[in-house]
Protein backbone atom coordinates (compact mmCIF):
# COMPACT_ATOMS: atom_id res chain seq x y z
CA UNK A 1 0.00 0.00 0.00
CA UNK A 2 1.88 2.99 -1.32
CA UNK A 3 2.37 6.41 0.22
CA UNK A 4 1.44 9.51 -1.73
CA UNK A 5 3.86 11.27 -4.08
CA UNK A 6 4.64 14.11 -1.67
CA UNK A 7 5.74 11.63 0.99
CA UNK A 8 7.41 9.23 -1.44
CA UNK A 9 10.62 11.21 -2.00
CA UNK A 10 11.66 11.60 1.67
CA UNK A 11 10.64 8.02 2.46
CA UNK A 12 12.67 6.72 -0.47
CA UNK A 13 15.65 8.78 0.67
CA UNK A 14 15.27 7.36 4.16
CA UNK A 15 15.13 3.79 2.86
CA UNK A 16 18.22 4.39 0.73
CA UNK A 17 20.10 5.84 3.69
CA UNK A 18 19.27 2.98 6.02
CA UNK A 19 20.59 0.50 3.45
CA UNK A 20 23.60 2.56 2.38
CA UNK A 21 24.75 3.04 5.98
CA UNK A 22 23.64 -0.44 7.11
CA UNK A 23 21.74 1.08 10.00
CA UNK A 24 20.18 -2.24 11.04
CA UNK A 25 23.63 -3.65 11.88
CA UNK A 26 24.41 -1.52 14.94
CA UNK A 27 23.71 -3.46 18.14
CA UNK A 28 22.87 -2.30 21.64
CA UNK A 29 22.98 -5.09 24.21
CA UNK A 30 22.62 -7.62 21.38
CA UNK A 31 19.68 -6.09 19.48
CA UNK A 32 19.34 -3.74 16.50
CA UNK A 33 19.19 -0.11 17.65
CA UNK A 34 17.71 1.10 14.34
CA UNK A 35 14.87 -1.40 14.73
CA UNK A 36 13.79 0.45 17.88
CA UNK A 37 13.76 3.95 16.40
CA UNK A 38 12.71 3.17 12.82
CA UNK A 39 8.95 3.33 13.40
CA UNK A 40 8.72 6.83 14.94
CA UNK A 41 11.27 8.17 12.44
CA UNK A 42 9.21 6.83 9.53
CA UNK A 43 6.04 8.35 10.97
CA UNK A 44 7.70 11.74 11.28
CA UNK A 45 8.94 11.46 7.70
CA UNK A 46 5.43 10.67 6.44
CA UNK A 47 4.05 13.76 8.16
CA UNK A 48 0.42 12.70 7.85
CA UNK A 49 -2.16 14.96 9.58
CA UNK A 50 -2.94 12.41 12.28
CA UNK A 51 -4.60 13.58 15.49
CA UNK A 52 -2.82 12.63 18.69
CA UNK A 53 -4.71 11.46 21.79
CA UNK A 54 -4.40 13.78 24.74
CA UNK A 55 -2.36 12.41 27.64
CA UNK A 56 -1.91 13.78 31.13
CA UNK A 57 1.68 13.09 32.14
CA UNK A 58 0.83 13.81 35.76
CA UNK A 59 -1.98 11.28 35.77
CA UNK A 60 0.18 8.70 34.02
CA UNK A 61 2.91 9.21 36.61
CA UNK A 62 0.44 8.63 39.44
CA UNK A 63 -0.82 5.47 37.72
CA UNK A 64 2.77 4.31 37.23
CA UNK A 65 3.57 4.76 40.93
CA UNK A 66 0.46 2.84 41.93
CA UNK A 67 1.33 0.10 39.44
CA UNK A 68 4.83 -0.06 40.92
CA UNK A 69 3.43 -1.54 44.13
CA UNK A 70 1.47 -4.12 42.13
CA UNK A 71 4.57 -5.04 40.16
CA UNK A 72 6.64 -5.45 43.32
CA UNK A 73 3.93 -7.62 44.85
CA UNK A 74 3.86 -9.81 41.72
CA UNK A 75 7.65 -10.14 41.77
CA UNK A 76 7.54 -11.22 45.41
CA UNK A 77 4.44 -13.41 45.53
CA UNK A 78 3.56 -14.15 41.89
CA UNK A 79 2.99 -17.74 40.86
CA UNK A 80 3.57 -19.46 37.56
CA UNK A 81 1.14 -18.53 34.75
CA UNK A 82 0.65 -20.34 31.47
CA UNK A 83 0.29 -17.15 29.45
CA UNK A 84 1.18 -13.49 29.73
CA UNK A 85 -0.89 -11.25 27.45
CA UNK A 86 -0.51 -7.55 26.77
CA UNK A 87 -3.55 -5.76 25.45
CA UNK A 88 -4.86 -2.18 25.27
CA UNK A 89 -7.85 -0.66 27.03
CA UNK A 90 -9.58 0.24 23.76
CA UNK A 91 -9.83 -3.52 23.18
CA UNK A 92 -12.76 -3.61 25.64
CA UNK A 93 -15.25 -3.28 22.79
CA UNK A 94 -17.27 -6.49 22.99
CA UNK A 95 -20.38 -6.18 25.21
CA UNK A 96 -21.39 -9.32 27.07
CA UNK A 97 -24.51 -8.55 29.09
CA UNK A 98 -23.57 -5.63 31.30
CA UNK A 99 -19.87 -6.42 31.05
CA UNK A 100 -17.19 -6.04 28.35
CA UNK A 101 -14.78 -8.51 26.82
CA UNK A 102 -11.35 -7.74 25.44
CA UNK A 103 -11.53 -8.36 21.68
CA UNK A 104 -7.99 -9.69 21.48
CA UNK A 105 -7.46 -12.32 24.15
CA UNK A 106 -10.51 -12.92 26.36
CA UNK A 107 -11.86 -15.55 23.98
CA UNK A 108 -8.63 -17.51 24.24
CA UNK A 109 -8.31 -17.06 28.01
CA UNK A 110 -11.88 -18.34 28.46
CA UNK A 111 -10.58 -21.78 27.48
CA UNK A 112 -9.02 -22.15 30.89
CA UNK A 113 -5.48 -20.82 30.51
CA UNK A 114 -3.92 -19.38 33.65
CA UNK A 115 -2.72 -15.93 32.74
CA UNK A 116 -1.55 -12.48 33.71
CA UNK A 117 -2.94 -9.57 31.73
CA UNK A 118 -1.00 -6.36 31.12
CA UNK A 119 -2.99 -3.40 29.82
CA UNK A 120 -1.92 -0.20 28.09
CA UNK A 121 -4.40 2.60 28.83
CA UNK A 122 -4.35 4.09 25.34
CA UNK A 123 -7.64 5.99 25.52
CA UNK A 124 -9.31 8.00 28.30
CA UNK A 125 -12.80 7.03 27.10
CA UNK A 126 -12.91 3.38 28.20
CA UNK A 127 -13.07 3.84 31.98
CA UNK A 128 -16.63 2.51 32.18
CA UNK A 129 -15.67 -0.58 30.21
CA UNK A 130 -12.62 -1.16 32.40
CA UNK A 131 -14.78 -1.11 35.53
CA UNK A 132 -17.05 -3.72 33.95
CA UNK A 133 -14.37 -5.85 32.28
CA UNK A 134 -15.04 -9.58 32.16
CA UNK A 135 -11.34 -10.19 32.82
CA UNK A 136 -9.81 -7.10 34.43
CA UNK A 137 -6.17 -6.31 33.79
CA UNK A 138 -3.68 -7.38 36.46
CA UNK A 139 -1.18 -4.61 35.81
CA UNK A 140 -0.97 -1.27 33.98
CA UNK A 141 1.98 -1.51 31.59
CA UNK A 142 2.78 2.20 32.13
CA UNK A 143 4.94 1.05 35.05
CA UNK A 144 7.50 -0.36 32.60
CA UNK A 145 7.56 2.80 30.47
CA UNK A 146 7.80 5.05 33.53
CA UNK A 147 10.72 3.28 35.17
CA UNK A 148 12.33 2.58 31.82
CA UNK A 149 12.50 6.30 31.13
CA UNK A 150 13.80 7.16 34.59
CA UNK A 151 16.47 4.47 34.59
CA UNK A 152 17.29 5.27 30.96
CA UNK A 153 17.93 8.91 31.79
CA UNK A 154 20.12 7.96 34.77
CA UNK A 155 21.97 5.11 33.08
CA UNK A 156 21.83 5.57 29.27
CA UNK A 157 23.07 2.90 26.90
CA UNK A 158 26.38 3.28 25.10
CA UNK A 159 25.12 4.44 21.74
CA UNK A 160 25.96 8.14 21.52
CA UNK A 161 28.09 7.90 18.32
CA UNK A 162 25.36 5.92 16.56
CA UNK A 163 22.67 8.38 17.68
CA UNK A 164 24.72 11.37 16.52
CA UNK A 165 25.26 9.76 13.11
CA UNK A 166 21.56 8.91 12.69
CA UNK A 167 20.46 12.38 13.82
CA UNK A 168 22.77 13.96 11.24
CA UNK A 169 21.52 11.66 8.47
CA UNK A 170 17.89 12.40 9.27
CA UNK A 171 18.31 16.14 9.62
CA UNK A 172 20.54 16.70 6.60
CA UNK A 173 19.45 13.87 4.30
CA UNK A 174 15.72 13.59 4.98
CA UNK A 175 14.83 16.94 6.50
CA UNK A 176 13.53 15.40 9.73
CA UNK A 177 14.92 17.38 12.70
CA UNK A 178 15.73 14.68 15.25
CA UNK A 179 18.21 15.14 18.09
CA UNK A 180 20.70 12.50 19.15
CA UNK A 181 19.54 12.88 22.77
CA UNK A 182 15.98 11.97 21.76
CA UNK A 183 17.21 8.86 19.96
CA UNK A 184 19.40 7.85 22.88
CA UNK A 185 16.50 8.28 25.31
CA UNK A 186 14.33 5.88 23.29
CA UNK A 187 17.05 3.24 23.14
CA UNK A 188 17.82 3.59 26.84
CA UNK A 189 14.15 3.34 27.80
CA UNK A 190 13.74 0.07 25.88
CA UNK A 191 16.94 -1.31 27.42
CA UNK A 192 15.63 -0.83 30.96
CA UNK A 193 12.08 -1.86 30.10
CA UNK A 194 13.47 -5.17 28.87
CA UNK A 195 15.30 -5.66 32.16
CA UNK A 196 12.09 -5.10 34.12
CA UNK A 197 10.06 -7.38 31.87
CA UNK A 198 12.71 -10.08 32.33
CA UNK A 199 12.17 -9.97 36.09
CA UNK A 200 8.44 -10.50 35.61
CA UNK A 201 8.95 -13.36 33.17
CA UNK A 202 11.39 -15.03 35.54
CA UNK A 203 8.71 -15.03 38.24
CA UNK A 204 5.77 -16.11 36.06
CA UNK A 205 7.62 -18.57 33.76
CA UNK A 206 4.88 -18.46 31.06
CA UNK A 207 4.76 -20.80 28.08
CA UNK A 208 4.07 -17.88 25.76
CA UNK A 209 3.60 -14.12 25.64
CA UNK A 210 0.91 -12.69 23.35
CA UNK A 211 0.68 -9.00 22.42
CA UNK A 212 -2.07 -7.12 20.60
CA UNK A 213 0.11 -4.77 18.56
CA UNK A 214 3.50 -4.31 16.97
CA UNK A 215 6.19 -2.24 18.69
CA UNK A 216 6.53 -4.29 21.89
CA UNK A 217 10.31 -4.29 21.53
CA UNK A 218 11.27 -4.52 25.19
CA UNK A 219 8.92 -7.40 25.88
CA UNK A 220 10.29 -9.21 22.81
CA UNK A 221 13.86 -8.77 24.09
CA UNK A 222 12.87 -10.13 27.49
CA UNK A 223 11.14 -13.14 25.92
CA UNK A 224 14.24 -14.05 23.95
CA UNK A 225 16.40 -13.89 27.06
CA UNK A 226 14.00 -16.05 29.06
CA UNK A 227 13.31 -18.51 26.24
CA UNK A 228 9.60 -17.63 26.08
CA UNK A 229 7.63 -17.85 22.84
CA UNK A 230 6.50 -14.42 21.59
CA UNK A 231 3.29 -14.18 19.52
CA UNK A 232 2.22 -10.84 18.01
CA UNK A 233 -1.28 -10.20 16.68
CA UNK A 234 -1.69 -8.13 13.55
CA UNK A 235 -3.08 -4.76 14.56
CA UNK A 236 -4.59 -2.61 11.84
CA UNK A 237 -2.94 -2.32 8.43
CA UNK A 238 0.33 -4.23 8.63
CA UNK A 239 2.02 -4.72 5.27
CA UNK A 240 5.43 -4.31 3.61
CA UNK A 241 5.17 -0.50 3.85
CA UNK A 242 4.70 -0.52 7.61
CA UNK A 243 7.85 0.76 9.37
CA UNK A 244 7.87 -2.27 11.68
CA UNK A 245 7.93 -4.64 8.68
CA UNK A 246 11.57 -5.59 8.11
CA UNK A 247 12.68 -6.04 4.45
CA UNK A 248 14.10 -9.40 3.40
CA UNK A 249 17.46 -7.80 2.54
CA UNK A 250 18.08 -7.15 6.25
CA UNK A 251 20.34 -9.82 7.68
CA UNK A 252 20.54 -11.06 11.24
CA UNK A 253 18.80 -13.46 13.62
CA UNK A 254 15.13 -12.86 14.36
CA UNK A 255 15.93 -12.26 18.03
CA UNK A 256 18.37 -9.44 17.24
CA UNK A 257 15.91 -7.83 14.83
CA UNK A 258 13.13 -8.16 17.42
CA UNK A 259 10.91 -10.19 15.11
CA UNK A 260 8.10 -12.21 16.70
CA UNK A 261 8.24 -15.97 16.82
CA UNK A 262 4.80 -15.83 15.22
CA UNK A 263 3.04 -12.93 13.53
CA UNK A 264 -0.63 -13.91 13.80
CA UNK A 265 -2.11 -12.28 10.67
CA UNK A 266 -5.79 -12.08 9.93
CA UNK A 267 -5.71 -13.83 6.57
CA UNK A 268 -3.68 -15.01 3.58
CA UNK A 269 -4.12 -11.59 1.96
CA UNK A 270 -1.88 -10.09 4.66
CA UNK A 271 0.76 -12.77 4.30
CA UNK A 272 0.88 -11.93 0.59
CA UNK A 273 1.26 -8.23 1.45
CA UNK A 274 4.24 -9.13 3.66
CA UNK A 275 5.98 -11.36 1.09
CA UNK A 276 8.98 -9.01 0.78
CA UNK A 277 9.50 -8.80 4.53
CA UNK A 278 11.19 -10.97 7.14
CA UNK A 279 7.88 -11.30 8.98
CA UNK A 280 6.03 -12.52 5.91
CA UNK A 281 8.80 -14.85 4.81
CA UNK A 282 9.52 -16.46 8.17
CA UNK A 283 6.89 -15.75 10.82
CA UNK A 284 3.41 -14.94 9.44
CA UNK A 285 0.49 -17.32 10.07
CA UNK A 286 -3.17 -16.66 9.22
CA UNK A 287 -5.42 -16.90 12.29
CA UNK A 288 -8.40 -14.59 11.63
CA UNK A 289 -10.24 -12.30 14.03
CA UNK A 290 -12.95 -13.17 16.57
CA UNK A 291 -15.11 -10.12 15.89
CA UNK A 292 -15.14 -10.94 12.19
CA UNK A 293 -16.15 -14.53 12.97
CA UNK A 294 -19.10 -13.27 15.03
CA UNK A 295 -20.06 -10.59 12.49
CA UNK A 296 -20.12 -13.10 9.62
CA UNK A 297 -22.49 -15.35 11.51
CA UNK A 298 -24.84 -12.48 12.35
CA UNK A 299 -24.73 -11.12 8.79
CA UNK A 300 -25.85 -14.49 7.45
CA UNK A 301 -28.95 -14.23 9.65
CA UNK A 302 -29.82 -10.58 8.98
CA UNK A 303 -32.95 -9.43 7.18
CA UNK A 304 -32.10 -6.98 4.36
CA UNK A 305 -33.59 -3.49 4.61
CA UNK A 306 -34.65 -1.31 1.69
CA UNK A 307 -32.94 1.62 3.39
CA UNK A 308 -29.28 2.15 2.40
CA UNK A 309 -27.09 1.75 5.49
CA UNK A 310 -23.71 3.49 5.22
CA UNK A 311 -20.93 3.22 7.81
CA UNK A 312 -17.97 5.60 7.81
CA UNK A 313 -15.02 4.89 10.10
CA UNK A 314 -12.53 7.61 11.02
CA UNK A 315 -8.84 7.29 11.90
CA UNK A 316 -8.00 10.64 13.39
CA UNK A 317 -6.62 11.32 9.92
CA UNK A 318 -7.36 14.59 8.09
CA UNK A 319 -10.53 14.93 10.21
CA UNK A 320 -11.51 18.49 9.25
CA UNK A 321 -11.35 17.81 5.53
CA UNK A 322 -13.09 14.47 6.00
CA UNK A 323 -16.03 16.21 7.68
CA UNK A 324 -16.31 18.63 4.75
CA UNK A 325 -16.08 15.73 2.28
CA UNK A 326 -18.95 13.96 4.05
CA UNK A 327 -21.02 17.13 3.92
CA UNK A 328 -20.51 17.31 0.15
CA UNK A 329 -21.44 13.64 -0.17
CA UNK A 330 -24.70 14.19 1.71
CA UNK A 331 -25.51 17.23 -0.40
CA UNK A 332 -25.17 15.04 -3.52
CA UNK A 333 -27.50 12.29 -2.21
CA UNK A 334 -30.31 11.37 -4.64
CA UNK A 335 -33.60 12.78 -3.34
CA UNK A 336 -35.45 9.53 -3.89
CA UNK A 337 -32.89 7.48 -1.95
CA UNK A 338 -33.67 6.44 1.62
CA UNK A 339 -30.40 6.27 3.53
CA UNK A 340 -28.79 6.42 6.97
CA UNK A 341 -25.15 7.24 7.78
CA UNK A 342 -23.31 6.09 10.92
CA UNK A 343 -19.97 7.83 11.57
CA UNK A 344 -17.91 5.68 13.93
CA UNK A 345 -15.02 7.61 15.49
CA UNK A 346 -11.63 6.04 16.09
CA UNK A 347 -11.42 4.86 19.73
CA UNK A 348 -8.03 6.51 20.30
CA UNK A 349 -7.14 9.18 17.76
CA UNK A 350 -10.58 10.78 17.50
CA UNK A 351 -11.36 10.71 21.21
CA UNK A 352 -11.32 14.52 21.50
CA UNK A 353 -12.32 15.60 17.99
CA UNK A 354 -15.13 18.10 17.37
CA UNK A 355 -14.79 17.95 13.58
CA UNK A 356 -18.00 15.95 13.13
CA UNK A 357 -20.25 18.04 15.38
CA UNK A 358 -21.64 19.71 12.26
CA UNK A 359 -23.76 16.58 11.66
CA UNK A 360 -25.52 16.66 15.04
CA UNK A 361 -28.62 18.30 13.52
CA UNK A 362 -28.85 15.91 10.57
CA UNK A 363 -31.58 13.38 11.46
CA UNK A 364 -30.23 10.71 9.14
CA UNK A 365 -26.66 10.89 10.50
CA UNK A 366 -25.42 9.64 13.85
CA UNK A 367 -21.92 10.19 15.21
CA UNK A 368 -20.79 7.38 17.52
CA UNK A 369 -17.82 7.82 19.83
CA UNK A 370 -15.02 5.30 19.74
CA UNK A 371 -15.85 4.02 23.23
CA UNK A 372 -19.61 4.01 22.61
CA UNK A 373 -21.78 1.18 21.39
CA UNK A 374 -22.41 -0.14 18.84
CA UNK A 375 -18.86 -1.10 17.91
CA UNK A 376 -17.74 -0.97 14.30
CA UNK A 377 -18.37 -4.67 13.68
CA UNK A 378 -21.95 -4.40 14.91
CA UNK A 379 -22.42 -1.56 12.44
CA UNK A 380 -20.85 -3.49 9.57
CA UNK A 381 -23.19 -6.45 10.12
CA UNK A 382 -26.10 -4.35 8.83
CA UNK A 383 -24.16 -2.11 6.45
CA UNK A 384 -24.56 -1.92 2.69
CA UNK A 385 -21.53 0.31 2.23
CA UNK A 386 -18.43 1.21 4.21
CA UNK A 387 -16.30 4.35 3.79
CA UNK A 388 -12.91 5.33 5.18
CA UNK A 389 -9.65 6.94 4.08
CA UNK A 390 -7.01 4.26 4.62
CA UNK A 391 -8.26 2.17 7.50
CA UNK A 392 -7.93 -1.47 8.48
CA UNK A 393 -11.73 -1.34 8.56
CA UNK A 394 -11.65 -1.47 4.75
CA UNK A 395 -10.41 -5.02 5.06
CA UNK A 396 -12.69 -5.88 7.97
CA UNK A 397 -15.63 -4.80 5.81
CA UNK A 398 -14.36 -6.85 2.86
CA UNK A 399 -13.91 -9.86 5.17
CA UNK A 400 -17.54 -9.57 6.29
CA UNK A 401 -18.80 -9.10 2.73
CA UNK A 402 -19.51 -5.36 2.76
CA UNK A 403 -18.56 -3.16 -0.19
CA UNK A 404 -15.91 -0.69 0.97
CA UNK A 405 -15.01 2.68 -0.55
CA UNK A 406 -11.78 4.67 -0.24
CA UNK A 407 -12.19 8.38 0.51
CA UNK A 408 -9.51 10.32 -1.46
CA UNK A 409 -7.93 12.37 1.36
CA UNK A 410 -4.49 12.45 3.01
CA UNK A 411 -2.96 8.99 3.17
CA UNK A 412 -5.44 7.25 0.86
CA UNK A 413 -2.81 6.68 -1.84
CA UNK A 414 -1.45 3.68 0.03
CA UNK A 415 -4.74 1.91 -0.70
CA UNK A 416 -4.99 2.52 -4.44
CA UNK A 417 -3.32 -0.65 -5.66
CA UNK A 418 -5.94 -2.67 -3.76
CA UNK A 419 -8.93 -1.26 -5.63
CA UNK A 420 -10.42 -4.29 -7.41
CA UNK A 421 -13.80 -3.03 -8.65
CA UNK A 422 -15.49 -5.95 -6.90
CA UNK A 423 -15.26 -5.35 -3.17
CA UNK A 424 -12.93 -2.34 -2.85
CA UNK A 425 -13.61 0.90 -4.72
CA UNK A 426 -12.33 4.49 -4.93
CA UNK A 427 -14.71 7.44 -4.76
CA UNK A 428 -13.02 10.12 -6.84
CA UNK A 429 -15.66 12.66 -5.81
CA UNK A 430 -18.18 12.70 -2.94
CA UNK A 431 -21.03 12.15 -5.39
CA UNK A 432 -19.45 8.88 -6.61
CA UNK A 433 -20.47 7.15 -3.38
CA UNK A 434 -24.11 6.95 -4.39
CA UNK A 435 -23.29 5.19 -7.68
CA UNK A 436 -21.18 2.62 -5.82
CA UNK A 437 -23.97 1.67 -3.42
CA UNK A 438 -25.03 -1.40 -5.42
CA UNK A 439 -25.98 -4.54 -3.43
CA UNK A 440 -23.94 -7.66 -4.13
CA UNK A 441 -23.12 -10.97 -2.46
CA UNK A 442 -19.42 -11.66 -1.87
CA UNK A 443 -18.13 -15.22 -2.17
CA UNK A 444 -16.67 -16.87 0.92
CA UNK A 445 -13.41 -17.71 -0.85
CA UNK A 446 -12.93 -13.99 -1.44
CA UNK A 447 -13.89 -12.75 2.02
CA UNK A 448 -11.85 -15.48 3.78
CA UNK A 449 -8.67 -14.14 2.16
CA UNK A 450 -8.93 -11.12 4.42
CA UNK A 451 -9.68 -13.06 7.60
CA UNK A 452 -9.38 -16.80 8.11
CA UNK A 453 -12.35 -18.31 9.99
CA UNK A 454 -12.18 -19.74 13.55
CA UNK A 455 -9.85 -17.27 15.25
CA UNK A 456 -9.83 -18.76 18.75
CA UNK A 457 -9.22 -22.30 17.48
CA UNK A 458 -6.36 -21.06 15.30
CA UNK A 459 -4.80 -19.09 18.15
CA UNK A 460 -5.12 -22.11 20.44
CA UNK A 461 -3.22 -24.24 17.92
CA UNK A 462 -0.31 -21.80 18.04
CA UNK A 463 0.11 -22.67 21.72
CA UNK A 464 0.22 -26.43 21.24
Amino acid sequence: MRCDHDQLAPLQVLKALERQHNLFSFRVDGWSAWRIIRNPVYRMTEGLPLAQPSRSNGRRSVKALLATFKLLWLLITGTRRELLVKTCRSGLRMPQGDRFRDVYFDGLLARGHSSLKLEEINSPDFEKQALAACRPADLDSVVFTFWGRILGSLFPVRAKPFCRMVAALLTQGVGVPVTSSWLLARLSTVYWQARLYSLLLARLQPRAVLVSDTGEYALRIACHRRGVRFIELQHGVFDAYHPDAIPTWVEGPASELLLPDVLACRGDFWIEQLATTRQGRDHAVAVGNELIDLARERRRRRTPDARLQIVLTTQGLDSERLARWIASMLAAAPRARDWRLSIKLHPVYDAQTRAFDIFQRESRVRVIGGAEQPNVFDLLVDADLHLSIASACHFDAAAIGVTTVIVPLAGHERMLELVDGVQIFLARTPADVWALAVPHVAEAKFTHRFATPLFIDNLQRLLS
